[in-house]
């Protein structure tokens, strides 16, 4: 998709963006120097020592990826929630001895069944506990948390685990989850005369890769924006005021929404414009460091069980989630409603798949971020970020902004309850069920008989797109019988 958007190229000066000077050459001359002569240096001082010499043996550059999933949209305090870890060694060679380190911020993570009674190294998905010896070397950083033994990881496997936290401390809290792959480091010394010997020693721990994993609350009290540019929407309605207080609230206090129209972008802190933030709307937010805000006391957060309207103009238009839930983007169940020039509906309406088919709308596309956080001094946003096609029937989060191009005035029609992901229409109460269910059946933490073997590792991942899966949407799409309905959590 061709950017439309002005702020993407050229960017504007955003507060807090750095610009890095050129270096002079001369600059980069005596650098050279420098490490040259402290290279001669560095070789001298190693043909005089004879004893003691130590070296780092962890030459090899593993490439793994480490994926948590599986967490709900939102979770209460005090609520027990699962996860799915799978870990997949990326490069060619096996990684040997590798070590996993799960730990939460305001998070309790407990050992599930698997991991008390340690499984066998033939079993799927092998780990084990850590011994207090290995834990020993690991935590010497000061990273406290679970630690399991991984076994060998060849080329090309996943091996995954279920992982079960319970969130602590008030409503207002943004807990998170934490997973490190990790393998023993090992230093070899010259021991004897003249270095004619070897000694290993285990001294600690060199990190091969790392996921962390946000934990909302379901008061949704707070919003973290990243550091850089955001693309953002809101699920509630505020009154000016309220509105125009979090925009204050924003540490760089720069904010825009585009005008389809006029084709411009409007500063939402200048005059009323705080009043375009509603459910529904798309908007751009920068943050120079990345931070977390109180989202304003006077809101109304948009219901579920009823419909919710996106007006389009003709033209590319920013629109969101206008939901707290996560919402399955239907083809079929979200419809799409032409409109005339004075407002009223003609009376054509159609699927949102047979809007897109006719050309009426462009697909619906996401912002793509290319880093984890920009890079200092880089206002060329094309370089940062890149457009995806959300396709139709996937999941978007709550607080997702996203794009469309209409080439008619209609109304978009989110029918509600309908398109909210299964598993954010649970109750504690029946996720209590479908735990004791699934223990009472010795089945695996997604329902399925224990043993199963999938593709990927997990269930949880769809190999074609890499989109995640949340583990009750699975679960409930696998068994809409609910049979867990009539067991008492009493």
């Amino acid at each position: 998709m061709k950017d439309p958007f002005a702020l993407l190229n050229p960017a504007p000066e955003v507060p807090g963006m750095v610009h890095k000077a050129p270096v002079p050459k001369k600059l980069y001359w005596v650098i050279g120097s420098l490490a040259a002569l402290a290279l001669i240096l560095g070789i001298g001082l190693l043909l005089n020592l004879r004893t003691g010499v130590s070296a780092d043996v962890n030459e090899v550059n593993y490439q793994a990826d480490v994926k948590l999933s599986g967490a709900p949209a939102d979770v209460k305090s005090g609520e027990q929630v699962s996860l799915t870890l799978a870990i997949t060694n990326k490069g060619s060679q096996t990684i040997v001895d590798p070590f996993v380190l799960i730990k939460g911020t305001s998070v309790n993570v407990i050992p599930t069944v698997s991991l008390i009674k340690n499984l066998d190294p033939t079993d799927p998905g092998y780990l084990r506990k850590a011994t207090a010896e290995e834990v020993a070397y690991f935590s010497s950083g000061g990273d406290n948390g679970v630690y399991w033994n991984v076994g060998n990881l060849t080329a090309g496997q996943t091996k995954s685990q279920q992982i079960k936290a319970t969130l602590g401390g008030s409503d207002d809290l943004q807990a998170m989850v934490e997973a490190k792959l990790m393998r023993p480091k090992q230093t070899v010394y010259s021991c004897g005369t003249f270095g004619l010997s070897q000694c290993k020693q285990k001294t600690g721990a060199v990190e091969i890769s790392s996921q962390s994993l946000d934990l909302k609350l379901t008061s949704l009290a707070k919003i973290k924006l990243r550091a850089g540019y955001n693309f953002i929407s809101l699920p509630y309605i505020f009154s000016t005021p309220s509105a125009k207080s979090f925009l204050a609230s924003l540490k760089d206090q720069w904010a825009y929404v585009f005008k389809p129209a006029t084709g411009e972008y409007l500063n939402l802190n200048k005059d009323e414009n705080a009043a375009l933030i509603k459910p529904g709307v798309g908007f751009w937010a920068y943050d120079s460091s990345g931070s977390e805000y109180s989202l304003p006391k006077e809101k109304v957060e948009t219901n579920i069980s009823e419909s919710y309207n996106i007006p389009l103009d003709i033209g590319y238009n920013m629109i969101g989630n206008p939901y707290p839930k996560r919402l399955i983007l239907s083809g079929e169940k979200i419809l799409v409603r032409e409109m005339a020039d004075d407002g009223s509906a003609t009376g054509t309406i159609y699927s949102l798949k047979s809007a897109i088919d006719s050309k009426i709308l462009s697909p619906v596309y996401i912002i793509s971020y290319k880093y984890q956080t920009d890079p200092a001094g880089e206002k060329d946003l094309t370089k940062l970020m890149e457009y995806k096609t959300v396709t139709l029937g996937s999941v978007v989060q709550p607080y997702t902004g996203m794009t469309l191009k209409s080439e008619k005035k209609v109304t978009l029609i989110f029918p509600g309850r309908e398109i909210i992901a299964a598993g954010d229409l649970l109750g504690s109460t029946e996720k209590q069920q479908i735990e004791t269910w699934i223990v009472n059946n010795g089945l695996n933490q997604f329902g399925d008989p224990s043993g199963t073997v999938y593709s990927g590792g997990t269930p949880l991942v769809d190999t074609s797109n890499g989109q995640s899966i949340d583990r009750y949407d699975y679960i409930l799409s696998k068994h809409p019988e609910r049979p867990w309905a009539a067991i008492s959590t009493n």
